[in-house]
């Protein structure tokens, strides 16, 4: 007689692959379109790049005269309906090693990250 797997292992191994197929869906390169922290624009006119590849997020952000730069690149988990990002650099130093839970939703090339409660944060980006 076959050997069949535990109900629980099968059910960890189907998470397991469900997540990190969704977490390899969202691969790809991004360009910023938007910035709102609690409801207000900002960041308008920057320019911005988002890479995600194999858990990892990359984005760079530029001021509309050059003047700023900021980055943050950091490991990418999925955990639940959330994804938890931490920081490993970031142009601000006590940045590192923070991690921010966000919201991730994918409708058509837009790409939609934001805070838990839909509120606070929330950027919009287009893959390239």
């Amino acid at each position: 007689m076959r050997k069949m797997l535990s109900p629980v292992v099968m059910a960890l191994l189907i998470a397991m692959m469900s997540s990190l197929a969704f977490a390899n869906t969202l691969n790809g390169v991004y360009q910023f379109e938007s910035r709102a922290k609690s409801g207000k624009a900002d960041m308008q006119n920057w320019w911005g790049m988002m890479v995600i590849d194999n858990n990892t997020m990359t984005r760079v952000y530029r001021s509309p005269d050059g003047s700023v730069q900021k980055y943050y690149i950091g490991d990418l988990k999925q955990n639940g309906d959330l994804f938890t990002t931490t920081f490993k650099y970031a142009y601000k130093p006590n940045y590192v090693g923070n991690s921010h839970d966000n919201k991730i939703t994918v409708s058509g090339q837009k790409l939609t990250m934001s805070s838990p409660d839909g509120a606070s944060f929330k950027e919009v980006w287009v893959k390239k």
